[in-house]
């Protein structure tokens, strides 16, 4: 019998790949050859199986790569961010990194990188088993590799789920100039914009915007600004000018619909008019025209400059 308790066991603690050298633990060489003969056992990536009706989906084909790169290398680059929880990167891209000495043929879907580059160091084993680049790794892969606003989307979402600082990926930045290695320019100009704030964006649509209004020709604003009301709340706008005493609020009307959401946005509205400050909220439908909406910003911005 070829599909023993241990075996199933192993498929479904894996998402139905293994290694050949995993399940030869618990089958003779024969039996994993009848297997793949029988069709129990399909070829998922060299020397890995696939159990026969399995789910060859995103997270499945990750744990076949990490299976496959065993401890020299790691899923790297979107694909490793997107397994630590960020959202605003491809679902079907799947790239491995892998030691430059190896120089495998792999099937269509991975895209590969190879390298000698502290494979070792920057490796991360996820909870199931999954291998990843370690987030500030995945970060600097992204920056050789993403445009400008997908990048400081992935950066700001990292950040906001506390598995990287502006500090330390400064840190890391130092180590990788030094190296010579590219993607060292978008990461800098994250940094810039990032390294004195003391909240990461709330959303993608607060980078969409804040990169819109600066290409539009405004005065790079600040961000997750905190302002002082006069009841003494501490509040923080997402994009503001403070000599224009300016802020904008985009948000996804998910989080802002509600007979008591919308009073609670409008009383700080208010509360911001007292103190001097004009907030101008955008919703996800309204900037799907983004030039208009820049348009309007712009033009509000310089009457309130005057």
């Amino acid at each position: 019998m070829i599909l023993t308790a241990p075996v199933l066991h192993l498929f479904g603690r894996q998402r139905g790949v293994a290694s050949d050298s995993t399940l030869l633990e618990h089958m003779t060489k024969r039996q994993l050859r009848r297997g793949s003969e029988q069709g129990l056992l399909l070829a998922e990536l060299p020397n890995v199986k696939r159990l026969a009706g399995s789910t060859a989906d995103v997270p499945s084909r990750v744990m076949a790569l990490s299976v496959y790169a065993g401890d020299v290398g790691f899923v790297s680059g979107m694909t490793a961010v997107r397994q630590l929880g960020v959202e605003c990167v491809p679902r079907e891209y799947l790239e491995l990194m892998i030691h430059e000495k190896r120089a495998p043929e792999l099937p269509s879907w991975v895209k590969l990188t190879r390298s000698s580059w502290r494979i070792d160091e920057d490796r991360l084993e996820l909870a199931d088993g999954r291998v990843v680049a370690t987030p500030l790794r995945a970060l600097f892969r992204c920056g050789a590799t993403c445009p400008n606003v997908r990048f400081e989307k992935i950066a700001e979402q990292l950040w906001n789920k506390r598995l990287i600082t502006p500090k330390e990926a400064a840190a890391y930045l130092d180590e990788v100039r030094r190296s010579g290695r590219g993607g060292v320019e978008r990461f800098e100009r994250w940094l810039k914009k990032a390294i004195d704030r003391e909240r990461p964006s709330q959303s993608g649509l607060e980078v969409e915007l804040a990169v819109a209004v600066v290409k539009a020709g405004l005065p790079e604003p600040l961000r997750q600004h905190p302002l002082t009301l006069l009841n003494g709340e501490l509040i923080h706008v997402d994009i503001a000018w403070e000599q224009a005493r300016l802020g904008l609020e985009p948000g996804h009307t998910f989080w802002h619909s509600g007979d008591e959401k919308q009073r609670s946005d409008h009383g700080r509205d208010r509360a911001c008019d007292e103190i001097g400050w004009r907030i101008l909220r955008f919703d996800e439908v309204e900037l799907r025209d983004m030039r208009r909406c820049v348009r309007q910003v712009v033009n509000i911005y310089k009457e309130r400059s005057r």
